[in-house]
């Protein structure tokens, strides 16, 4: 593994609720749309930022809902991101998440942590196998308070968690398993992790995406392997999400070096 820079290391930990990337932005101020509730840094001045078409704001720090549509620009081509998957935690820790980016002292706090943590990481060489726990630890300097969860639906999210693939992991399969009729079954899922059946499935094969960015790969075969029916359909979905192609992202990727996390069903070997 090549040496990691201490400040500003090009880096993935990605496990199955939490997420950090230390790597390519682009700055093509393209329209994204991920399914996580997303923590963004700036890595060298200011980023800015416009959600749901709003004002463009110049920003150190900013947290971007599940879903929400927005664009980002920086002085690098480069940004330091938090992923944390809304279902995953309560949603009265959510919104206490999102007050502290309404305090200065918080933000600058928080900032100053995900700086530490970089540095960590890179003077560790290796972050395998962390948990949940370690990584909130880590980057937020708190262990996060979980959602709980309909048994009924956990069961469907533990699948999605734990399948190398999603092919048939359907609405009407899921509800199946979970003895619901499919209408039912969607109802209760949104109800439960406040997401859409269909855009959560849509959010898990883009972020599976993630596994693959510092290999070798067949953009074709990977789109098949991922569940997408074909290779148009997935260079659009994975741009929608994440604001760049599938070839750019593996382009600007090479180098990136990636930690996957305690019983992570990822590529990553």
């Amino acid at each position: 593994m090549h040496k990691l820079d201490e400040n500003d290391p090009n880096v993935m930990l990605i496990g199955s609720s939490r997420m950090f990337y230390n790597g390519l932005l682009g700055n093509s101020c393209r329209v994204r749309q991920l399914g996580s509730y997303t923590i963004y840094v700036a890595q060298s001045g200011p980023f800015c930022l416009s959600v749901e078409d709003g004002p463009w704001q110049r920003l150190a720090i900013a947290a971007v809902p599940p879903y929400a549509r927005h664009r980002i620009s920086a002085m690098t081509d480069t940004i330091t991101t938090i992923c944390i998957e809304p279902e995953t935690v309560s949603e009265n820790q959510l919104a206490a998440l999102s007050a502290m980016m309404d305090r200065r002292a918080t933000t600058d706090a928080l900032i100053r942590r995900v700086q530490q943590a970089k540095r960590h990481i890179a003077s560790a060489q290796d972050c395998t196998h962390f948990t949940t726990q370690d990584f909130d630890s880590l980057f937020l300097n708190m262990v996060l308070e979980e959602r709980q969860i309909d048994e009924r639906i956990d069961r469907t999210l533990h699948q999605f968690r734990t399948k190398a693939d999603d092919h048939n992991l359907s609405a009407e399969t899921c509800a199946r398993s979970s003895d619901l009729s499919t209408s039912r079954f969607l109802h209760l899922f949104r109800d439960q992790t406040g997401q859409r059946f269909r855009s959560y499935r849509m959010w898990k094969r883009a972020r599976r995406f993630m596994d693959y960015t510092n290999r070798e790969c067949n953009l074709t075969f990977l789109a098949l392997d991922l569940g997408y029916p074909d290779s148009t359909h997935f260079s659009h979905s994975i741009r929608r999400i994440y604001g760049l192609k599938p070839r750019s992202l593996l382009e600007g990727s090479r180098n990136l070096t990636i930690f996957p996390g305690e019983n992570h069903r990822g590529a990553v070997q």
